[in-house]
């Protein structure tokens, strides 16, 4: 074998194994970009058709039952007025059973516990909704709590969604 042979054997290798990585490179196409999953407020502003507006307090619920539903609590003091709105994807209740929401401060067995009604949510645009507004600030009212209860009882019966601003 003479050196030009062993040369043209390397040559003809190298353009192979080219032609191979060339070949290899084409079928795997081209890198598709990854897209997040939606937020629960890309979700709900969906499901409801609206935009949250960018000067409240937001906070996520998201579902402590077991099961998939999700929400989004907004609040504001402003002018001596305090609004708070609850929007969540939750399926129909049973008969006799509503979903009612609540503002809660503090834990348990602390002094400052305290937690106040904020109203019965009502289906609204593919979903369900609870406004509320007070000339009180609740501000320092951090957790919200939407509960499934009886029509009669006056008590939590389960916690369905939470979440904290």
């Amino acid at each position: 074998m003479s050196k030009r042979d062993i040369i043209i054997g390397v040559v003809i290798f190298a353009i192979l194994v080219g032609a191979v990585f060339f070949f290899r490179r084409q079928k795997k196409g081209p890198e598709l970009p990854i897209t997040p999953p939606p937020s629960v407020e890309d979700k709900i502003e969906k499901s409801f058709n609206i935009e949250l507006p960018d000067d409240v307090d937001k906070a996520t619920l998201k579902d402590v039952s077991g099961g998939d539903s999700s929400g989004i609590s907004t609040r504001k003091y402003a002018n001596g007025k305090f609004t708070h709105t609850a929007l969540a994807d939750l399926p129909d209740p049973d008969s006799g059973e509503v979903y009612e929401g609540w503002l809660v401060r503090g834990n348990p067995g602390e002094a400052n516990f305290s937690f106040i009604s904020t109203g019965k949510m009502r289906v609204a645009k593919g979903g369900w909704l609870l406004e509320f507004q007070s000339s009180k600030d609740f501000s320092d009212y951090k957790m919200v709590v939407v509960t499934l209860e009886k029509v009669d009882d006056k008590k939590p019966e389960k916690h369905i969604l939470e979440g904290s601003f």
